[in-house]
């Protein structure tokens, strides 16, 4: 662990943590402020949960906002990436006539709430395997045009897949989508403060995503980003004294009685993240990543992925020799932090995200206890 950058975070020093994309890491300095929202709303919560409430959570989403580069009138806050896809997912209008295509690499919670919305109302629900390793976009497009014969409604993809960290380019998918008569749906989740998203929207009709991933910020914290024919028709998951609102925000803004604390935190984050940005600290993150994969390879743990389709900071390996069991029994008492599971084939998945307090003795840790894994 990078000692200069380790006292900006709370985490146990004697820990290699390699696997801050699954829940994120909040900062002191967030977590600070978050503290003092916190306090600020209990010395008067009839007050601060009330209508003054609404105003700063519409300046956390014009924060939000201007980072993302996205129209502040178009987004919304909500709990997590979960909660968005809950929201836009069971709002779409679906018809028993309808086909819904689904990625095998998405998250497996969006699957499910796919195959729910659709068995709701008798319409197709069509998951599409992704090969692993990615053979490449144009494969991808024969696979669906081979797979999928009629027109759709739907496509759900990810920015950056969750399991397999595959940044799967979303123009041309996009593009085959519209030729079906489709619309994308794409999960940011891995986006904000990682890869940019904006670019991947003009083909996009609604997107959901988490902020406490790949920013500083307290958790939990996600959006939802909408086309303006959606505004109107995708309301939240819980039916809150807001549900029937007409404005976006405010729809949004009162899920029930919930923590404010880390939507109002936002800003902390988002200037902490800069600076850590304009002083070139997620570009050694990126080489860090990149020696990682590197040396994997010599440990025959192959990537998903070739340099084209790769996310910059969370890398995906194909762990073929080993059983998900065997891998966490090794590395989770030398308290070595990766992600572990299955791919949708059953392969063994190892996935490593690298911020700015891992340096070098976290690899050496990490490839030191992955040589001690035993064979199947």
């Amino acid at each position: 662990m990078n000692p200069c950058a380790y006292e900006d975070f709370f985490l146990d020093p004697d820990l290699v943590q390699l696997n801050h994309a699954s829940y994120g890491i909040t900062s002191r300095r967030v977590a600070s402020e978050a503290e003092k929202v916190r306090r600020h709303i209990e010395s008067d919560p009839t007050r601060f949960l009330g209508a003054e409430l609404r105003d700063l959570l519409r300046r956390s989403v014009a924060e939000v906002a201007t980072f993302l580069g996205l129209d502040f009138q178009r987004i919304a806050l909500c709990s997590n990436a979960t909660s968005g896809a809950a929201a836009i997912i069971g709002s779409l209008p679906l018809r028993s006539t309808d086909t819904v295509v689904v990625l095998d690499t998405e998250y497996s919670s969006v699957v499910e709430a796919w195959k729910v919305a659709c068995a709701r109302v008798g319409a197709r629900c069509h998951v599409v395997e992704v090969a692993l390793p990615f053979p490449g976009v144009e494969e991808l497009l024969a696979e669906l045009d081979a797979r999928i014969t009629t027109d759709i409604r739907y496509l759900q993809m990810s920015l950056v897949s969750s399991s397999a960290a595959l940044c799967i380019p979303v123009d041309p998918i996009s593009e085959w989508s519209r030729t079906r008569g489709g619309q994308v749906v794409l999960d940011a989740a891995h986006g904000p403060g990682h890869v940019e998203l904006a670019p991947a929207l003009p083909g996009v009709v609604a997107a959901f995503g988490t902020l406490h991933k790949w920013l500083p910020t307290a958790r939990p914290l996600g959006f939802l980003w909408l086309t303006p024919t959606l505004i109107e028709l995708i309301r939240p998951p819980e039916v809150s004294l807001t549900w029937h609102s007409r404005d976006l925000i405010e729809r949004f803004s009162w899920p029930g009685t919930f923590d404010p604390a880390p939507r109002l935190c936002i800003t902390a984050a988002i200037e902490q993240w800069s600076q850590w940005h304009d002083s070139g600290r997620f570009d050694t993150c990126r080489t860090l990543a990149d020696e990682i994969t590197s040396a994997l390879s010599q440990l025959d743990i192959h990537p998903v992925a070739t340099s084209q389709y790769r996310a910059p900071r969370m890398r995906s390996f194909l762990f073929d020799r080993a059983t998900v069991a065997d891998v966490k029994s090794t590395l989770g008492p030398a308290g070595v932090r990766v992600w572990v599971g299955t791919s949708p084939a059953g392969r063994t998945l190892l996935r490593i995200s690298t911020h700015i307090y891992n340096d070098h003795t976290d690899i050496d840790r990490l490839l030191d206890r992955l040589a001690e894994v035993p064979n199947r």
